[in-house]
């Protein structure tokens, strides 16, 4: 009577038995087929092995190092913003790049962006409409970007800037139609616009024999692009996502950078020769001088960069040194540029100044040390006039700006380079510019070309220059510098990385020179610490390539032949009608 329940119940168990030992099979499969899929035994086998005879002193460290190579790359989960100051106490974008590395989300970069649009005085109203296109910026970022790049590899830089580019582009788009519409309202509103303005000609008219009276068509400046709020997102998130893949790569950010640009990887690297302001002025400085927006000092190739750099700031301190004999101390005073602006009235005193700090130090213009002038042109140019005012009271037509130019640099030999000397609109006196001096001088072009993305789309067009300036900030990515760098040498010019008015002590610009291969980095004056320290990153990137015997020499200065073609001849025979 009492063995049946003992049955049942001996039954019950051994197929309860039964079926945990089949589960526990089963489960047992999927492992051996997760670990297999995986290649876990093999890999765990050979490290194992490889392990025992290499005897490491950390060996979690050793296993931690040779799995890593096989985790899946890490991929973008937000961005996050703050508002931060740049170099003028202006408000700016701080952004953060997070990440899922091994299964783990955490803060891969940081990354502060420069500010633009600081070079003279704002009204009240244009600083709100800035404020309030940060704070869409920031929205941006924070939202609709993060949406975009999310589970975006951040190695891969092409795909992250273009994923924002297609969201910024849309809301080009609609800011377009909205000023298209407008202006079409307000045409139909005003009155027709008046002509261009016609002038004589300098070559034409009284004292010019047999000349006549030729006129000219004086081109107005284009207007100021307008651009919609919050395109300074754009920046942001290619600078962020360029820091994040080097932290993802665990390789130094400019070998990331020359990893990314078109072409073949250089094996060496060159540093760029530093183009370092030391006299800030032009229009809207103290003096009547209108002509050298920025006067820069340039050491010569083949100098290591940490004794070139020595031999600048020794420079710049005995120009300070002579500033404080002659005005007091006061005079030391630096720009938001980082260079001294002392009140000058006339050409020579900026470059004599310069010139006489040489001497001090026993160092020669042209040998030891070369010079740049940033001309500004578009600021000096007068349209009422027609003319360049290049001193307050001193006016030349276009054509008196090409022997304006070739005396500089006869009386000035040290002089090897001209920034923006003319007017993109002057086209037929920039060649006659380029004919007097692109064999003895580097012309280089800044404001005469458009934005970087449009650059990459016009290209220099008539105004062909030996060296682009190139920078990067509110619509521009990383990957437009990259390519706006390989147009211009593929077409045999050089290419000058800046850094914007506004900026700050992020120093991404200077391992993106080095790993870009650029000639020339012009980062500013050696009187602002966020200008320095791109200076002194860039020579500690030095001592990492010496280092590792990577790093490449800068060869002499050969001048771009940047000379328009000749004319095509007519056929022999033909007749001259």
């Amino acid at each position: 009577m009492t063995s049946a329940p003992t049955s049942r119940l001996g039954g019950a168990t051994t197929s309860s038995s039964a079926r945990e030992a089949r589960e526990l099979y089963e489960l047992k499969q999927q492992a051996v087929k997760f670990y297999q899929d995986n290649m876990v035994p093999q890999r765990m086998e050979q490290v194992l092995n490889d392990m025992f005879y290499e005897n490491p002193e950390d060996v979690y460290g050793h296993l931690a190092e040779y799995f890593q190579q096989f985790a899946k790359p890490p991929t973008v989960s937000q961005v996050t913003v703050g508002e931060v100051a740049d170099c003028r106490g202006q408000p700016t974008i701080q952004a953060e790049i997070h990440g899922v590395v091994n299964n783990v989300d955490k803060v891969l970069c940081t990354v502060t962006v420069p500010t633009t649009k600081w070079d003279a005085t704002i009204t009240e109203e244009e600083e709100t409409e800035m404020a309030e296109s940060l704070k869409v910026a920031m929205e941006y970022l924070a939202g609709p970007i993060t949406e975009a790049l999310s589970g975006t590899e951040v190695a891969n830089q092409r795909e992250g800037d273009q994923r924002v580019k297609n969201f910024i582009g849309k809301i080009l788009e609609d800011f377009e139609e909205e000023l298209k519409a407008k202006k079409a309202k307000e045409e139909e509103e005003s009155p027709r616009a008046p002509t261009p303005k016609v002038a004589p000609s300098e070559k034409g008219g009284k004292g010019k024999k047999g000349k006549g009276s030729a006129t000219s068509v004086i081109l107005p400046p284009q207007p100021e692009e307008e651009l919609p709020r919050g395109i300074q997102a754009m920046c942001a998130a290619s600078l962020a996502l360029l820091e994040a893949g080097a932290q993802a790569s665990r390789h130094p950010l400019y070998s990331h950078v020359a990893a990314l640009r078109p072409g073949e990887v250089p094996i060496k690297l060159r540093l760029p020769l530093p183009m370092v302001c030391v006299y800030h002025g032009g229009r809207a400085g103290p003096g009547k001088l209108n002509c050298i927006k920025e006067l820069l000092i340039m050491p010569k190739p083949g100098l290591p960069f940490r004794e070139a750099m020595k031999m600048l700031t020794n420079i710049h301190n005995q120009v300070g040194k002579a500033l404080a004999a002659k005005s007091g101390v006061t005079a030391r005073n630096t720009t938001d540029l980082g260079a001294y602006a002392p009140l000058y009235d006339k050409l020579e005193q900026p470059l004599d100044l310069v010139q006489e700090a040489l001497a001090a130090l026993e160092l020669q213009a042209g040998e030891d040390v070369h010079m740049a002038i940033n001309c500004a042109a578009h600021e000096m140019f007068e349209l009422e006039k027609g003319k360049y005012e290049v001193m307050t009271g001193t006016q030349k037509t276009p054509d008196d700006m090409v022997d304006f130019y070739n005396d500089i640099l006869t009386r000035y030999p040290g002089v090897i380079a001209l920034i923006d000397p003319l007017r993109k609109q002057d086209k037929t006196a920039w060649v006659k510019l380029t004919q007097a001096v692109s064999e003895k001088c580097y012309l280089m072009g800044d404001e005469v070309y458009p934005r970087t993305e449009k650059f990459l789309v016009q290209g220099m067009e008539e105004a062909r220059s030996s060296a682009a300036v190139v920078s990067l900030h509110s619509l521009t990515t990383v990957s437009d510098v990259m390519d706006a760098a390989k147009l211009v040498e593929d077409g045999g010019s050089e290419v000058v990385l800046a850094a914007c008015q506004g900026d700050t002590a992020d120093t991404t610009l200077a391992d993106l020179a080095v790993g870009l291969g650029v000639k020339f980095a012009k980062f500013g004056g050696l009187g602002r610490g966020e200008r320095v320290a791109k200076y002194n990153r860039l020579a500690q990137i030095e001592a990492q390539l010496a280092d590792q015997d990577k790093l490449a020499p800068h060869e002499e200065h050969t001048f771009p032949n940047i000379l328009p073609p000749p004319p095509p001849e007519e056929p022999e025979g033909e007749a001259a009608t």
